[in-house]
Parts: structure tokens; sequence; C-alpha cells
């Protein structure tokens, strides 16, 4: 990473390049309206690169350049002219300190790369200096000893420091401890950004960048500008190798990154530690030398190390604390802004938080509060039964009256802590069902409408059809009455048209009370023929009905006329189905067993006709659907609805094989 001071005075088009460098190649930015602004970080050596965005060619360029130069003798200068400055310009810059003169329209890429050989070029920081008093071991020793022990007491009451909530001043607070037990002479701690509010720490997407947290001994406007990064230098080698680190001597390897020594140059530092919270690195603390210009022992810098340590546990906790207050303010604002009415009760029944719909819904848009008896007796009992009691409640209805109606539905949620014991905190929901229900309400009436113009008009088309013969032969009754063949023509359309209404009339009483109590216990075959000779009669011409009973003789617990009805609609059905000629039903008998220890009686009827086609018998039971221009579409539906009522169950699929039963009964047998 290069750390790059752009002085410009466009601020318009400071952001483009920034971030068109960026882009380019992994710089750290820092923009500034004149050199006049950054001196102290300049002659700090903060940067490694100054680049001059030049808005003309004026001599006040030549001197920022010197006073650049001046400032930091071994920075890299690069300066970019605007289109049509000439090489006299040129030749100044250069006199004045600069190393590469540029011109406009500009290439990022050029310039990174220019910048990147200017920057690879410039000699190495100078190594941290010895200090420059000796002392003698045996004197080390001693004070080593009487700061260790300080230093025992400073650790033992860093601890509390992790009840702070404030990481920035506890940082601060820590490092003024520090410097007034070790007596340092200067010392900045580089912590990465605390998570986002609100978001778990997982979230976080870029820890790369530590800014300064804390520093003393430092100026400020060399603090607010120089910051480490993880991907390089310092911040890189402490992540890397959580270990202390010296900065290099004259004697130290020639092989240690340049980026370390720089880093430790431009801070003045002597020592490096990591900062961590037991599990990873937050971030590097940058010790300077003491003030009386003594030496640090390894078992002070241990100390110290131990100490960061329960920093980096402080801050981590005060991270966590502003996740958490986050996250309250974000659950609170979610929950204010629901048209849900959202309410929480804590064990001692006092309302912890309750959002502004339902404060509305309860106490009025006039209101600011509610309190727990502002709530409905049923809500309030409900809401006992949870929080004392621990109870599951179902989610149940309420309706006010006053001044206007409504219907909410209210849901209590247990808000349980593992092993917690009661009482517990509960939530309340109210949702506002009053256009719901109104809705639902108009959607019955006008399917109850329909329901009835549908069941008019059949019944109408039935009984008009059944009036047709009757007022033919009411018509020439006079003229005809005397003919042997007229009365039988009337007697026979008497006959069969008052069953046809006999029958709807009794569909529609069985309709309406299919559910009557099964009392009687009568022989199945009885109820069986009867039934087909009825339908036989109904439908008119020849047919036949063959019994088939794997099981003895089956005497049933039912209501003897609604099951013969029953039967008798599912035998017409088949009937009328079955062709003109060589009409026959055939009904099979067997019992199988049952989950509970009971038999069931297991019933299929087989007409000879062709069955139900696949897109029909799953909707053959539903009322008033029916496949003939004759029949009001209720003869499988009620006989559905009465073998329902005797705990049975009735079940209609068409054929797979030429052998398959066209309808399944199942009816329970007695014990």
């Amino acid at each position: 990473m290069t750390r790059l001071l752009l002085i410009t005075d466009d601020q318009a088009q400071a952001p483009a390049l920034q971030a068109a460098l960026a882009s380019a190649a992994d710089f750290q930015i820092h923009h500034r309206a004149a050199v006049a602004d950054a001196r102290g970080p300049l002659a700090a050596g903060a940067f490694e690169a100054c680049l001059f965005l030049a808005s003309s060619v004026a001599a006040d360029v030549s001197n920022s350049v010197a006073a650049a130069r001046a400032a930091a003798a071994t920075i890299a200068i690069v300066v970019v002219l605007p289109t049509g400055a000439g090489t006299d310009a040129q030749a100044r810059l250069l006199a004045a300190g600069a190393d590469s003169v540029l011109f406009q329209p500009l290439d990022v890429g050029a310039l990174a790369a220019n910048l990147g050989r200017l920057t690879s070029r410039a000699a190495p920081a100078s190594a941290a200096s010895e200090p420059p008093f000796g002392h003698s071991p045996a004197r080390l020793n001693t004070k080593a000893a009487a700061l260790s022990s300080a230093l025992e007491v400073l650790r033992d009451f860093s601890q509390v420091l992790g009840y702070s909530l404030d990481y920035r001043q506890l940082t601060h607070h820590f490092i003024l401890k520090l410097r007034e037990v070790v007596g340092l002479s200067r010392i900045a701690i580089f912590l990465e950004p605390g998570a986002t509010d609100a978001l778990p720490p997982g979230t976080r997407t870029d820890n790369s960048h530590l800014p300064c947290a804390a520093a003393i001994g430092l100026p400020a406007d060399l603090v607010e500008c120089f910051s480490l990064t993880r991907k390089s230098g310092l911040g890189r080698q402490l992540t890397l190798h959580p270990q202390i680190l010296r900065a290099p001597t004259q004697s130290s390897s020639p092989l240690l990154d340049p980026k370390i020594a720089r880093e430790f140059d431009v801070l003045g530092g002597l020592v490096a530690i990591p900062v961590n919270d037991r599990e990873r690195t937050l971030g590097v603390a940058v010790l300077g030398g003491r003030i009386t210009g003594g030496e640090f022992s390894d078992e002070e810098l241990l100390l110290v190390y131990h100490l960061l340590e329960e920093l980096g546990l402080a801050v981590k906790n005060s991270w966590l604390h502003h996740q958490l207050v986050g996250s309250h303010r974000l659950f609170g604002t979610v929950l204010n802004g629901l048209t849900v009415g959202a309410l929480v009760v804590g064990p001692n029944q006092q309302v912890v938080y309750a959002n502004r719909a339902i404060i509305d819904f309860l106490a009025g848009a006039k209101s600011d509060h509610l309190d727990i008896h502002d709530l409905p007796a049923e809500i309030a009992a409900k809401l006992h039964e949870v929080v004392e009691r621990g109870l599951d409640v179902e989610a149940f209805f309420h309706e006010t009256h006053a001044p206007a109606p409504r219907y909410f539905r209210a849901s209590v949620i247990p808000l349980r802590q593992p092993a917690a014991k009661l009482p517990q905190t509960a939530m309340l929901l109210l949702e506002d069902f009053t256009k719901i229900r109104s809705a639902q309400r108009a959607e019955i009436e006008s399917s109850n409408l329909k329901l009835i113009s549908l069941i008019a008009r059949r019944f109408a088309h039935e009984i008009r059809n059944s009036l047709v013969p009757l007022t033919t032969h009411a018509q020439l009754f006079d003229a005809e009455i005397g003919h042997e063949d007229f009365r039988a023509s009337l007697k026979d359309s008497l006959n069969r048209e008052t069953q046809r209404i006999q029958r709807f009339t009794d569909q529609m009483l069985l309709l309406a009370r299919s559910d009557q109590p099964p009392t009687e216990l009568v022989p199945l075959e009885e109820i069986l023929r009867s039934s087909f000779e009825k339908s036989r009669g109904y439908s008119g011409g020849d047919a036949e009905l063959e019994i088939k009973s794997a099981v003895p003789p089956v005497m049933l617990r039912c209501n003897r006329a609604s099951l013969a009805h029953a039967f008798q609609e599912i035998f017409l059905n088949g009937l009328q189905s079955g062709g003109d000629a060589a009409r026959r039903l055939t009904v099979s008998l067997n019992a199988t067993p049952t989950t509970d220890g009971r038999a069931d009686l297991v019933i299929d009827v087989r007409d000879s006709g062709s069955g139900f086609a696949a897109e029909s018998a799953p909707r053959a039971t539903e009322p008033f659907y029916t496949t003939r221009n004759t029949g009001v579409g209720l003869g499988l539906t009620i006989a559905r609805r009465v073998i329902e009522a005797h705990a049975g169950s009735l079940d209609v699929h068409p054929r797979l094989l030429p052998t398959d039963s066209d309808l399944t009964i199942r009816l329970p047998l007695p014990r």
C-alpha cells in the first residue's frame, strides 16, 4: 500500500481522481488543498508520494513543490499540468524538486505506474535510533522490578475496564494511565472500526483498515491522516504473527520489511504490540521510548501485552454494546412502523413496550401511553395465562363495539429464555381484521345469493319438465278422457312425474337434515334390495342387481330412511349410466380391519356402463354437478353426506381396469 498526498484546490476533480487511482493500484489517498495543510505529516514522513493536480502554470505551483520537498526530502513528487503548458513550466517544476511532470489529459494507469516506480526507488526509512542514554543492567533490573509491581496493579485494575461502553474514550484513558506508569514518550493504538450498528459481527465485510483510535505524543494532523492496514507493514505482520515486535536497529537484519521500518520511523515507535481479544487481533499498539530514555525489558513488555489484551476484551464488549443498542433501536423502529399492534409485557405484568398501532387500537389516537389495565379483560386474561402460568394460547379473535365496531385477531407469543423460570415475558400482536371480516361477510352473502339462484334455476327447470306432460294431458282431458289409451298415458304421466317431484322433495329434506343419528339395527341386504327396486322404478325399464358377499349377513346400525335414500341415489346414478339394454348393478361386500381394532364394511358398486370419466370422477359428489340434461346434480352429494353422517366414506373413481368398481363405500361394522 502506498500513502499518497493529493494537493489540489479543484474540489470537483479530486474525488474522481481518488476513485480512479484506488481502482488502479493499492493507494491510501489523503486530499489537501495546499501544502501548508499537511506540513506536519509531511515532516513526519507519513507519505511515500505527493501528487500536485495543477489548474494553471502559475509560479505558486513551483513554490508549493519546493515547500513539499523541503518538508520531506525523500518523498516522490509528481505534478500534473493542464493541457497547453510548455516545457518552461516543466523545467521550473523539476528544478523546484518535482520527480516527474505529466500533462493533461491524464492516463490514470500510467500515473499509477509512475508513482509506483518512484516510490519503489525511495530509500528505506532510517532505522530507529538507539536510546541516547545507557543504563547498567543492575539499574535496569531494579527499575524493572518496581515497574513490574506497578504494572501488576494496573493489570488488575484494567479488568474493570471491560464494563466501559465507549471504546474510544476507554482507549484514550487507558494510554494515559499506561503513560503515567511506564513513562512513555508517545503511544498510538490502531484498531479496526467497530461493526455496523444492529448487525452481527460476522457481517463486517472489510476490517483491513486500522485507523488510529487514540494517541499521545503525536501531532493531531498526523493522527488524522495516518493509519495502518492489514495488507502490509505492521498491521499485516502482527495479524499474521501476533507477537511483540521491536523496531529495527542499525544491527537489525536487512531482510526486515521496509514498510515496517518506515511506519516505526513515522510514528517514532520502538515497539509494536498486537491488541487482541484472546480470539483474534483487533489492532496494533505502537510504543515510543521512555521519557527518561531507558529501555524496555521483556517482562515489562509481556505485562503491557496482557494489559492490551484486557483492552481488547473491553473494546469487543463496547462493540457488542453498540450492536445491541442498534439492534434494539432497529427492533423498536420496525415494530413502530408496523400496522400490526405489538405490545410486550414483562414478568411483573408491566408493559415494557407498545407500538403506535396498538395504542391507537386500544387507547385511541390522542393517547401516548398504554397500561396493562387498558387492555380488554379477555386479552388481559390470555396474557396472564402465558406470563404467569407459561401456557400456550391459540390465536383468538376479539371484537370491540364502541365507538365503532372493530374485529381483531390476537396472538400471544411467549418470549422464553432457556431454563428460565416463570413468570416470563410475552408479546401480544393485534391484527385489525375489520375490513377482512366485512369482505368475508360480503363474499358469503354473495355466495349464498349465487347458490340460491342456482338452486332456483335447477329446480324450476326440473319442475317445469315435470309439468309439461301433466299440462299437455290437462289440455286434452275433456276431448280424450273417453279413450283408454289417453287414460293409461295420463295415469303413467301422473305416476312418473309425481315420483320425480317427490324425489326432489326428499333430496332437499335430506340435504337439510343429512346428519340424523343412526339408531336402528337393520339388515344391509334388505336396504340394498329395497333401494334398488325404487331406483329401477324411477329409471324405468329392466335391470338386475347382483350382490357378491364375502362376509356373513351384515346388520348395520343406521338411520334406515336416510341410508336407504343414499343407496337409492347411488343405484339410480348407476342405472342411468348403464345404457338401455341389459342393465346390471354389481355390489361386492367385504370387511377390512382398522387401526383401532374394529372392522369396516367395504361396499364396491359397479354398473354395466363405461364408468366415470377421469375428469368427472373428482367432481361427482359436488353439489349441482351433473353431466346429463336432466336432474339437478344432488344425488351423489346427498349420498356422500348421509354416509359420512354414519361415520363412513364415499369415494368415486374412474376405472383403470375393466373389472374395477365405480364407487367404494366404507361403513363401520357394529362391535
